[in-house]
């Protein structure tokens, strides 16, 4: 036989195989996607979940890990590492009890971890069974609560009335952990029950759902929300009712039932706008997650899922942290600039503030930064001022920062602009690391970094890290 001619049928026979492979594993990404959004369709539509239908998920899932873990390619090493981790996840939730509770932020007011906790839910899973979801005001639990928390800077003098820390303003901390072990800590006070976790929401991630859905009618409201006009219409300002209230719990649970169902139909027909959508909101802080379960935590730390603050092993961290503390729904019309600038001798932020808003932006301002990093001076449209709060801190897991608090409002219709000063203990050419972490809940915000005679220009929309020649 011709040596070409055997190549030709060695080759062949390789493509058959590997055809054949391929063919075999999309099958099972087929069948895998498939039962998976019927699973999901039973959730959503409160259906009794299939267990046969669980277990076949997650058998699909080994199949597909231990074809991937069989395969020495460098280049599909990250492919796999997520697929082990979709593995235990999947476990765990559809074989474990799970418990968690998922808490609803409105960014329209701002709050460190995301916006205002005005809402909430619960996500309860027993023998893979999902109990139903339902939204209640966060004032009903809160009224239970008999005890006294001091409350932190910030939050003690400008929100707490003299009441302490109080479960609507727990989620006070940048570091989502802390908020989260906050928030935990006030439903096992009033419920005298532990859950695992918390899952927080922003409205910002309702209104991109919203945009892929389209239009949503509500019968008994007799009106069609979408993502332009569903916070003004979800909106209940705190003044105009009083602590237990269900008007607005009555209306968000009406509109999950219909969203539910408008949800599952266009997950089915366009799969990969949620997949891209999914990464956006995880990637932009608009959804966190904090669970108890170690294997489950650092999973979620190794994604940077939880919202954790971290400094990426760079030298110089910024995270500028906003909290509305006006009880208003001002942040929507508020706009921001950020400049840095970074020289031998020191380094500047400052931050020019537009409010677009018939009401004023009562801020309390916060910049987080490396222990080495020492606070100058701070101004406010170009006036210096001495009441400041700082502070070493040290989060839950023992890391520490240097926390710098203000109050800085911005008058109806008005502009404002905050100067920090910072001196840092590195020479010049160790701060050309630099990192710089985006807060929950805030929308993008223009940055302009400046380095000796080098600049860098950007959105920030979710944690940004660079470095300068």
């Amino acid at each position: 036989m011709k040596k070409p001619l055997i190549i030709l049928i060695v080759f062949s026979s390789l493509s058959f195989f590997l055809v054949l492979g391929i063919f075999r594993n999309y099958l099972l990404f087929s069948s895998l996607q498939k039962d998976s959004q019927k699973y999901f369709n039973q959730v959503m539509s409160g259906e009794t979940s299939d267990r046969d239908l669980a277990e076949k998920i997650i058998k699909n899932l080994e199949k597909i890990n231990n074809k991937l873990n069989k395969i020495d390619i460098k280049q599909l090493n990250e492919f796999k590492s997520i697929s082990n981790d979709l593995l235990l996840v999947s476990k765990k939730f559809l074989n474990e009890n799970q418990n968690y509770i998922i808490i609803l932020q409105n960014s329209d007011e701002l709050r460190a971890s995301g916006g205002f906790l005005g809402s909430f839910s619960t996500l309860e899973i027993k023998n893979g069974q999902f109990t139903p979801f339902k939204i209640q005001d966060i004032y009903v639990p809160d009224g239970q609560f008999k005890g006294f928390l001091e409350a932190p800077k910030g939050l003690d003098e400008y929100l707490s009335s003299g009441q302490g820390m109080r479960l609507p303003d727990s989620n006070w901390w940048p570091n989502f952990p802390d908020s989260a072990e906050q928030v935990l800590y006030f439903f096992k006070e009033t419920e005298q029950k532990d859950y695992q976790g918390v899952i927080a929401i922003n409205l910002n991630a309702v209104e991109k759902l919203l945009a892929i859905t389209g239009e949503i009618y509500l019968p008994d409201y007799d009106k069609s929300v979408d993502q332009y006009n569903f916070a003004e219409i979800a909106r209940e300002d705190r003044s105009e009712f009083f602590p237990g209230s269900q008007e607005k719990a009555n209306f968000l649970n009406h509109f999950l039932k219909i969203f539910k169902l408008k949800l599952s139909q266009s997950i089915k027909e366009n799969p990969q706008a949620y997949l891209a959508l999914a990464k956006n909101l995880l990637q932009s802080k608009d959804i966190q997650i904090h669970s108890k379960d170690q294997e489950i935590a650092e999973i979620l730390s190794r994604r940077q899922l939880d919202g954790k603050m971290y400094d990426n092993n760079q030298e110089l961290y910024y995270f500028l942290v906003e909290s509305n503390v006006g009880i208003n729904k001002t942040n929507r019309l508020v706009e921001r600039q950020v400049n840095i600038n970074i020289d031998e001798n020191q380094q500047k932020l400052s931050i020019k503030f537009q409010n677009n808003n018939q009401l004023p932006y009562i801020n309390y301002q916060r910049l987080y930064i490396k222990p080495n990093n020492n606070l100058v001076s701070v101004l406010i449209d170009d006036q210096e001022i001495a009441q400041i709060d700082q502070r070493v801190m040290e989060t839950k897991d023992g890391q520490k920062w240097r926390e710098v608090g203000f109050l800085a409002p911005v008058l109806a219709k008005g502009q404002s602009k905050i100067e920090i000063n910072l001196k840092s203990e590195l020479g010049v050419e160790e701060q050309k690391s630099i990192f710089i972490q985006k807060q929950s809940g805030l929308q993008a915000t223009t940055y302009s970094i400046n380095y000796q005679d080098q600049s860098k220009n950007f959105e920030l929309t979710s944690d940004q890290s660079m470095i300068f020649d």
